[in-house]
């Protein structure tokens, strides 16, 4: 009897269908690394546009009420910002006067990002 020289189909349907499942999952893997890495970025863009216009805010707050920010404008990202009185207390229960919660809000897709701060005005 001669020695086998080569695969037979069998073995090589077998090889193909191995190879094409790790193909597959590599290819997955590589698309949720690609998709998370895309959700930092923007998260990371918003992130900036909120500490900016926390910035811009604290120079020129809005009046009391909402101001918003065109998400053509503005990188595809939509900026809401919100003024209004706030309660505080001192230790002696009387509230302060003249300070307001300042609330940035990003949106873009379907991501949400904010933040709230206390500016005085007298």
């Amino acid at each position: 009897m001669r020695g086998r020289r080569g695969f037979t189909l069998f073995e090589v349907l077998i090889a193909l269908g191995v190879f094409a499942i790790a193909a597959t999952g590599l290819a997955m893997a590589l698309q949720a690394v690609v998709d998370s890495a895309l959700a930092a970025r923007q998260r990371m863009a918003a992130r900036h546009v909120i500490e900016s216009q926390l910035a811009v805010s604290y120079a020129n707050p809005p009046k009391e009420g909402t101001r918003e920010i065109d998400p053509a404008s503005n990188g595809g990202i939509r900026v809401v910002e919100t003024i209004e009185p706030a309660e505080l207390t001192d230790t002696n229960g009387a509230t302060i006067p003249g300070m307001w919660k300042l609330r940035i809000e990003a949106q873009w897709e379907d991501s949400t990002e904010e933040a709230e701060v206390l500016v005085f005005r007298p």
